[in-house]
């Protein structure tokens, strides 16, 4: 799970050989800048994007860099809870449960 303050903190500090594009899995970005890091263009152009990432929303952070899986493991999880609350009080069945757990979890 790539971390936002770490992506920030990576391209403003080394932006211009491009590691914050490595670390974010972006590899051929990473490369680009590797290459043209003696113009001085990447290290201009990571600063901004680490400037970007700290004020990215950690939401939309985490849905373009972590494919959504933080937030998205969250609100799965506090479903699950409610799932279960719902079985333990009867509302539901176990067999109707275990079917919409499995539908949840898949969607991880």
């Amino acid at each position: 799970m790539r971390n936002r303050l770490v992506a920030a903190l990576l391209a403003i500090l080394l932006g211009s050989f491009g590691v914050h594009k490595f670390y974010l899995g972006k590899i051929g970005q990473g490369v680009l800048y590797a290459i043209f890091f003696w113009t001085g263009i990447p290290a201009i152009v990571g600063f901004i994007d680490g400037i970007v990432y700290l004020v990215m929303s950690p939401e939309m952070f985490d849905d373009r860099y972590n494919h959504g899986l933080s937030s998205r493991g969250d609100d799965v999880m506090n479903q699950l809870i409610k799932l279960k609350e719902l079985m333990d009080s009867g509302i539901i069945s176990p067999s109707e449960y275990e079917e919409r757990r499995q539908k949840l979890i898949s969607r991880i």
